[in-house]
């Protein structure tokens, strides 16, 4: 392992470690913020969502309920994917060649792979939209084992949009006192409707990758 690859391990390791035991108080600063300062707001908010084992949805309430609905969800949707490609690219470049080297010994999880890439982008979405695996194993995955980037790229976005919104929407209205959970339910049942509806349009004419 080279000099290089040790010091951006540590990097990333202290900046885990700090977001991790300062979340608290990062949580409490980014309340007192006003919308002059969104930019520093969107780095710490970033950092936090690249942490794991932190729960975004925290903090996407926070940003909600600072900003509401529309510039909340922007800012949750713009962080989370900014800290799920720092992490896919870190992931990829520290440990490409040891990925590559256990796929090419493993058989059982070659296959699965193979699976996952045929179908790359609904894999990743659906990883997205239903959290049936974290976040950041999904992109621990994807650039170990060098996924499509910018297939990646499209599902997490996509997917990640309706969970953005029912953060900052939960934010917004906890913020000014109501709470109507329906809306929320409507919003995951709406968007899926809607990305089915692609997809099975697209299978008429071809598949995505």
């Amino acid at each position: 392992m080279s000099n290089r690859t040790i010091i951006i391990i540590l990097i990333y390791a202290v900046l885990i470690t700090a977001a991790f035991l300062f979340q608290d108080e990062i949580a409490t600063w980014m309340t007192s913020k006003g919308r002059g300062q969104l930019p520093i707001i969107l780095v710490a908010s970033t950092l936090l969502a690249a942490v794991p084992f932190i729960p975004f949805g925290l903090i996407g309430g926070i940003v909600g309920a600072q900003y509401g609905l529309m510039i909340g969800a922007l800012m949750n949707l713009t962080s989370s994917t900014l800290a799920a490609v720092l992490t896919y690219f870190l992931f990829r470049y520290l440990f490409r060649e040891k990925g590559m080297a256990y796929l090419s010994k493993s058989v059982k999880f070659n296959a699965i792979d193979q699976a996952i890439r045929k179908r790359a982008f609904w894999s990743v979405f659906i990883g997205r939209i239903i959290p049936i695996m974290p976040a950041f194993l999904i992109n621990c995955y994807a650039g170990t084992f060098r996924l499509d980037f910018k297939v990646f790229l499209a599902a997490t976005v996509i997917g990640k949009i309706p969970a953005m919104l029912v953060y900052a929407y939960v934010g917004d209205k906890a913020a000014s006192g109501t709470g109507q959970w329906m809306i929320v339910l409507l919003i995951y049942a709406a968007f899926v409707l809607v990305v089915y509806g692609i997809y099975r349009m697209r299978n008429r004419f071809g598949h995505i990758s």
